[in-house]
């Protein structure tokens, strides 16, 4: 299933990208792995922040078809810059409708 992932950093810019996963958590670990804006970061801290005790998934359900917001319980920075967090969307509209709270 297609997703999108997205980037908030504390310098105000952001960062997209989109991956092929089984589900959500996947595309974030993935995003957190490979992502092109991340190339500078330390890739210890990165691999941290994609295990589960890193980050928080929430869903947003409702019948929607998948949006997730993400945000980092550690601290990722590079140059002052600091990783926060960010969404993803299910993009694929083939894909489930979601109707609960599921990662």
């Amino acid at each position: 299933m297609l997703f999108t992932v997205s980037a908030t950093f504390s310098d105000f810019t952001a960062a997209y990208e989109q991956y092929e996963a089984e589900g959500p958590a996947e595309a974030l670990a993935m995003f957190l792995s490979n992502a092109t804006a991340l190339s500078e970061y330390d890739p210890k801290s990165l691999a941290l922040a994609a295990s589960t005790e890193g980050h928080r998934l929430i869903h947003v359900a409702e019948g929607k078809h998948g949006l997730w917001v993400w945000h980092l319980t550690i601290q990722v920075e590079h140059s002052d810059v600091a990783l926060y967090g960010g969404c993803i969307v299910q993009t694929d509209p083939a894909g489930p409708v979601r109707a609960s709270s599921t990662a």
